[in-house]
C-alpha cells in the first residue's frame, strides 16, 4: 500500500507539472493587471469610485502578470500596500487559470480636512486618504466632520500625509469619539460640523478649550479632548448626550432656538438665541 501511495503521488506531480507547462505554452496563466475590480462586502459603502480608479491605475502599470510567478505576486502586494487607502494586504490567491484575488483592509474615513475649496478624507490613524470632494463627504455613517480651524494648513496636502500638529490630532480624537457614540441618524441631526481644537490644551473652568461649530452659527463648548485622558473630565458619552439633547430643543411645536451650549458639566448650559 505504501508503494502504491508513492506511485500515485508521483503520477499526480507529473500531471500537475505537465498541466502547468501546457497552460504556460498556451498563455492561460497570463493576467492583464488592467482588468481589476475592487469589491467591498455589502456593496460600495466606504469604498468610493475614486479608490477603485486609483487601484486600477496603479495595477495597470504592472502590465502582464502570471499565476506561475511568485515574484510578480509579491510585487502586486507591494503596490497595493503603498496605497494610502489600504492599511493591510493579505495573501494572494490564484484563481485558475488567469485570475488573482487579494484581500485588502481599507482605511475607514472618520473626518476630513479642507484643502483649498475641496475636502480630503482622513482615517482614524491620521492618514490623509485619496480623493477630493467639493463638500464634506458622507461615508456610510453621515457627513464627515471637518478638522478645523480651516486656516489653509492643508492647501498643499497629499494623500498619504499624516496629521502632525497636536490641534489636528486633538480634533481627530473628537471625530472618532462622535462615530463611536452616535448613530447614523444622530450624526445626521448634527449635520455639517467643524471641530476646532486649537485651544484644547488650555481648557479650564474659564477657557472652553475645544469648540464644535455647527450649522446656523451654533457653538458647542466641548472642553478637553478624549485623547487628553484628563481626570475628572465628563465622559464623552455624556457630552454627546448633552449635544443631542440641545439639538432636541430645536424640534417640535415648542422649539427653542439657541446659539451656544456648554456640555462640559453634569448639567449642560444652553443660551437661547
Amino acid at each position: 500500500m505504501g508503494l502504491i501511495a508513492i506511485l500515485c503521488l508521483c503520477l499526480c506531480t507529473f500531471a500537475a507539472r505537465e498541466l502547468g507547462h501546457s497552460a504556460e505554452v498556451r498563455g492561460f496563466h497570463s493576467i492583464d493587471a488592467a482588468r481589476v475590480a475592487l469589491d467591498a462586502p455589502g456593496g460600495t459603502t466606504g469604498c468610493p469610485p475614486e479608490w477603485s480608479s486609483l487601484v486600477a491605475a496603479r495595477l495597470c502599470a504592472l502590465g502582464k502578470l502570471t499565476t506561475l510567478d511568485g515574484g510578480a505576486q509579491d510585487e502586486l502586494r507591494a503596490v497595493l500596500g503603498d496605497l494610502a487607502c489600504v492599511s493591510e494586504v493579505g495573501e494572494v490567491r490564484v484563481i485558475w487559470p488567469d485570475g488573482l484575488q487579494v484581500e485588502v483592509r481599507l482605511r475607514e474615513p472618520v473626518a476630513c480636512v479642507q484643502s483649498g475649496s475641496d475636502y480630503i478624507p482622513v482615517a482614524a490613524d491620521g492618514t490623509l486618504l485619496p480623493g477630493y470632494w467639493s463638500a464634506p463627504p458622507d461615508f456610510g455613517l453621515g457627513l464627515l466632520p471637518v478638522l478645523g480651524p480651516g486656516d489653509g494648513a492643508f492647501d498643499l496636502a497629499l494623500a498619504g500625509d499624516v496629521l502632525q500638529e497636536a490641534r489636528h490630532q486633538n480634533a481627530l480624537s473628537v471625530a472618532v469619539s462622535m462615530r463611536e457614540h452616535l448613530s447614523r441618524e444622530e450624526i445626521g441631526r448634527v449635520g455639517r460640523l467643524l471641530i476646532d481644537a486649537g485651544s484644547a490644551h488650555l481648557a479650564s473652568v474659564s477657557e472652553a478649550g475645544t469648540r464644535l461649530k455647527l450649522e446656523q452659527r451654533r457653538l458647542v463648548l466641548w472642553g478637553r479632548v478624549p485623547r487628553s485622558m484628563a481626570p475628572g473630565e465628563l465622559p464623552e458619552a455624556q457630552k454627546w448626550a448633552h449635544v443631542m439633547a440641545a439639538l432636541g430643543y430645536l424640534e417640535g411645536p415648542e422649539a427653542t432656538d439657541w446659539d451656544l451650549v456648554d456640555v462640559r458639566w453634569d448639567t449642560a448650559t444652553l443660551r437661547p438665541r
